[in-house]
């Protein structure tokens, strides 16, 4: 078993996480995590905004658009998404959401979406929210997590992902384009969830 699933293993508890939570990086940044509420809104739409378009192209809707924060602030209230957003000092450095249907055949299925500014990528930011977003996942009941990523372009997030025990679904070829028109692979990787620590 490698170190970072072992360590998912003991930071996995069936209780529910205590925020604000405090993380440190590998460069030694202290970092802390907490859910997204709608006093974020400005932050958070300051973080996409400040994003390169590159970052932004492949996200189902732009998010430096406010009515798409306001959106996801419906979502989270009607229970279809929770978000975790990480400061470090007073700027939003992170954002994460698992996403749940609330109704039909993939109701226990989750979407796991993520983005790190790029000045802290690389430093276990994500790693962490993963981390916790999973074990939300397990709070909600979900059994399966989906996460889709751009081959080429997102190459180490899905070898972190790998380490994860996320497994390749699918690859659509030449299923997406960057903002030049160029095509790209895109990879559908799913995580089966387990509902207690012993399970493992």
């Amino acid at each position: 078993m490698n170190r970072i699933n072992s360590l998912f293993e003991r930071t996995t508890m069936p209780q529910s996480t205590r925020y604000p939570k405090e993380v440190i990086l590998k460069d030694h940044r202290e970092i802390f995590m907490k859910p997204f509420e709608e006093s974020d809104q400005n932050k958070l739409l300051e973080f996409y905004k400040n994003l390169p378009i590159s970052l932004r192209w492949f996200l189902k809707e732009d998010p430096s658009d406010s009515c798409v924060i306001k959106k996801w602030i419906d979502n989270q209230k009607e229970g279809k998404a929770f978000s975790l957003i990480a400061f470090y000092e007073d700027r939003i450095v992170a954002h994460g959401t698992m996403l749940q249907r609330l109704f039909g055949g993939r109701r226990h299925v989750g979407r796991l979406r993520i983005m790190v500014a790029p000045d802290f990528r690389q430093l276990q930011l994500g790693t962490w929210m993963v981390f916790d977003l999973l074990r939300r996942g397990m709070e909600m009941g979900l059994e399966k997590i989906r996460a889709d990523f751009v081959v080429g372009l997102e190459d180490s997030t899905i070898e972190a992902f790998n380490k994860l025990d996320f497994i390749e679904e699918a690859v659509l070829r030449n299923y997406v384009k960057d903002e030049e028109g160029n095509y790209y692979n895109y990879k559908i990787m799913i995580k089966q969830l387990h509902k207690e620590l012993s399970d493992f």
